[in-house]
């Protein structure tokens, strides 16, 4: 179990009007430490508060401030405020709660200490018995709560964990809670603290982001449909659309190599002999300080080979590359340092069924996470299902193993409105869906284990390219997709940042992004035939409302959302209807054809009824 997202909200907004910080941090860093009574020991109380910031107050890795739920004028302080702030509390204003001496390094608590920190708390207008749910939800808002699910048992691992005594409990805190015993404050999946902290004020560091991204790519006498081809990547979202044909895949796979350096098959090499020019790559990558260092690679007709500059960077990010064809790419800075590039690719086989030394693959990894005692993978795998769930099967979610005849593993079920069927046998959609989010759950897992073993933070990027997202899915199905992976990052941290860069031909991914799209982060680029020659250009997002909209937008460029055949009796009719003295016969022969070939309410009739009737012809 898990705290709601709107539970964590409901309490810092409640616990910041009435809990003095001294009980919020010095009282419960104390406590979980088990200062002495009565008596001092050796400690650095800064140390041990500092300590308590780091564990429960960093929501947001990329910045340099601790989130502060409780009484004071700001919801963010900085790193020295265990030694500033913190500390003019803890020895001017509650001096009298400690066995302390100036300039000594011994610290413990007054016999009396209780009654101490409730006098003080009245005379400083605090409320002296502040909520000691309120405080318990702040302490757990990410925490894997396993069995607990109700209030009482929540404040009951607080009080232990916390070695608060009866008495203190009694006497420190409020008998009336902040939630009913009733309230829908506890989930199954782990929530996003990202989403919960947007409601506050954000960190005065906000802008000061982390991580390298792709920038831009301009490719030039590639081998690919167009001599010249240029990109600059939104820094949230970057869509391509465009007929069959044109690039677009050519366009993922180079902006896959500029981004992490690595090929995710067999690299392009241009069309020989080439008299076009020199082939050439120019690529930037962006720095957190919204700075772009550019890099230019040349192609080496001798060795058949792309030059890529010694000083050139790679993204900082978890990358992950869904192609066409069903197969993926990894890219992950801490893992692939030290390995073969050719590690980074699998086939869609392998991800399902695993490869040696590389990768357990979903049936095996499914079964492992769905038994672990630690749930926490395989909640946030089943959060992402959820959240990608499509309209028409309803939720998407894991069902219990089974074994099947001739395979020797436990093989997952999916449970959806139609019933629990063993993953195997799941729908082309489904099991595209499956394989993304597993390889997304998957690859972060992984990369906070390297992460760990190296003594290093995790990445708080994550760059994820689909070629034809819409591949196999329901239009219901697309309606959701885009959208849904693109906040899928803030189910595995709070603070992490993605880079989607995607491929489409459906009008109905287009139409999905009409409530999201933001022309800040995102940037919208079509590719389309000008003659004999092919050219990407930006798009300004547009919103054209239905799917018929999009289709008849320069994006697709039909003139009718119709049957070919509907399209050109259509435009013979309005030709016909240009005539100044149309005859009957040629009016009688386009009805007949409107007739056989457009629905009884399209909306092209009631314009051609009146001008047929006009001219003779009763339809």
């Amino acid at each position: 179990m898990y705290l709601s997202a709107d539970g964590v909200a409901t309490a810092i907004s409640l616990i910041k009007r009435k809990v003095h910080p001294f009980v919020g941090i010095t009282y419960l860093a104390c406590k979980k430490h088990g200062l002495a009574v009565g008596t001092d020991e050796e400690l650095s109380l800064d140390a041990l508060t500092r300590d308590h910031l780091e564990k429960y107050h960093v929501l947001d890795r990329g910045s340099a401030f601790y989130f502060q739920p409780f009484k004071s004028s700001s919801y963010w302080v900085g790193k020295r405020y265990p030694s500033t702030g913190l500390q003019t509390v803890n020895t001017q204003t509650f001096p009298n709660v400690f066995r302390h001496s100036h300039g000594s390094s011994r610290w413990g608590f007054v016999q009396d200490y209780i009654q101490e920190i409730k006098k003080k708390l009245r005379q400083i207008r605090s409320d002296p018995t502040p909520p000691i749910d309120g405080i318990a939800v702040w302490i757990y808002k990410a925490e894997e709560l396993r069995s607990v699910n109700t209030v009482s048992e929540l404040i009951d691992k607080f009080t232990a964990e916390f070695r608060i005594s009866s008495q203190e409990r009694a006497e420190l805190f409020s008998e009336t809670p902040l939630f009913r015993e009733d309230a829908d404050l506890f989930v199954n999946e782990p929530i996003s603290i990202a989403e919960v902290i947007k409601q506050f004020p954000p960190p005065p560091d906000a802008e000061a982001e982390g991580g390298r991204t792709i920038g831009s790519l301009h490719i030039m006498n590639a081998g690919g449909p167009a001599a010249d081809m240029e990109i600059v990547f939104g820094e949230r979202l970057s869509l391509l659309t465009g007929d069959n044909g044109l690039g677009k895949s050519f366009l993922l796979d180079f902006a896959w190599w500029a981004a992490t350096g690595a090929w995710v098959d067999r690299p392009i090499l241009p069309f020989v002999p080439n008299d076009d020019g020199p082939s050439v790559v120019e690529y930037s990558i962006r720095t957190s300080a919204d700075h772009e260092n550019t890099f230019t690679s040349r192609f080496d007709r001798r060795t058949f080979t792309w030059t890529r500059p010694h000083q050139s960077q790679t993204v900082e990010a978890l990358s992950v590359f869904s192609r066409a064809d069903g197969s993926f790419a990894i890219a992950d800075p801490l893992r692939l340092a030290s390995q073969s590039t050719a590690v980074n690719s699998l086939t869609s086989s392998e991800v399902w069924n695993g490869k040696a030394g590389v990768i357990e693959g979903l049936i095996r990894d499914w079964a492992r996470w769905q038994t672990a005692s630690q749930k926490l993978t395989f909640d946030r795998f089943s959060a992402t299902l959820r959240r990608l769930s499509p309209e028409d099967l309803g939720v998407l979610t894991p069902g219990p193993t089974v074994r099947l005849h001739g395979d020797p593993r436990d093989i997952p079920t999916v449970q959806h409105r139609y019933g629990e069927i063993p993953v195997t046998q799941t729908s082309a959609g489904v099991q595209r869906i499956l394989l993304l989010a597993y390889l997304i759950i998957w690859a972060w897992q992984e990369h906070e284990l390297s992460a760990s073993q190296a003594e290093v933070d995790p990445i708080r990027r994550i760059m994820v390219i689909v070629d034809e997202l819409e591949a196999h899915l329901h239009p219901k199905w697309q309606r959701i997709v885009l959208p849904a992976l693109m906040s899928v990052g803030s189910l595995l941290s709070s603070d992490i940042s993605m880079q989607v860069i995607s491929a489409t031909h459906s009008p109905m991914i287009l139409a999905s992004l009409e409530t999201v799209f933001d022309p800040v982060t995102d940037v919208l680029y079509h590719l389309f035939g000008d003659d004999t020659a092919v050219k990407l250009e930006q798009i300004p997002f547009v919103k054209y409302g239905d799917v018929s909209g999009w289709l008849t937008s320069p994006l697709f460029g039909l003139r009718h959302a119709r049957s070919r055949e509907a399209e050109r009796a259509i435009e013979d009719a309005k030709l016909l209807q240009q005539q100044e003295r149309p005859e009957a016969s040629a009016v009688a022969e386009i009805s007949a054809r409107l007739r056989q070939h457009l629905a009884d309410d399209d909306m092209f009739w009631p314009r051609w009824l009146y001008f047929a009737e006009r001219h003779g012809v009763a339809l």
